[in-house]
């Protein structure tokens, strides 16, 4: 590996961590009305007007996600769907990707309603995609179930 392409990984992976840490610490200390519009706009699951990407933008966005939830997993502190998502969010729009976060519910027997995050990037899911199926995105509307 290249020294300037091992040196960009590893700021990418300083970039990712720390979008971690920051998105945590925003959702659990700072009032979500304080930080909101960090996010952009909060979209439904079945948009149609998600711009298209080049080969290059899917491939670097399905990278940067794989590379977000290997790096979630390893963190001290509780590094779950909606931190991941915004910091995907984050890290790809910086990069010139455009992107959606799309929230999600279902019932649950344990909890009662369970809600997800993910992260799409055209059609594709970049994070949370290992549970979005079972969830229905909160701009569905109900003929949709």
């Amino acid at each position: 590996m290249q020294p300037v392409r091992s040196l960009k990984r590893a700021i990418l992976r300083a970039e990712i961590v720390l979008g971690l840490a920051v998105a945590r610490a925003l959702i659990k200390f700072v009032p979500f009305r304080r930080w909101r519009r960090t996010l952009g706009t909060i979209s439904a699951d079945d948009q149609p007007d998600r711009p298209a990407l080049s080969d290059q933008q899917a491939k670097q966005a399905a990278d940067i996600g794989r590379m977000i939830k290997r790096l979630a997993s390893k963190q001290s502190f509780e590094a779950v769907c909606f931190p991941q998502a915004i910091t995907g969010r984050w890290v790809l729009k910086r990069r010139g990707i455009p992107s959606d976060i799309v929230i999600g519910s279902r019932r649950d027997a344990e909890k009662g309603i369970a809600f997800h995050a993910w992260l799409k990037v055209g059609d594709d899911v970049v994070t949370g995609q290992d549970e979005y199926a079972q969830f229905q995105s909160f701009g569905r509307g109900k003929a949709d179930v």
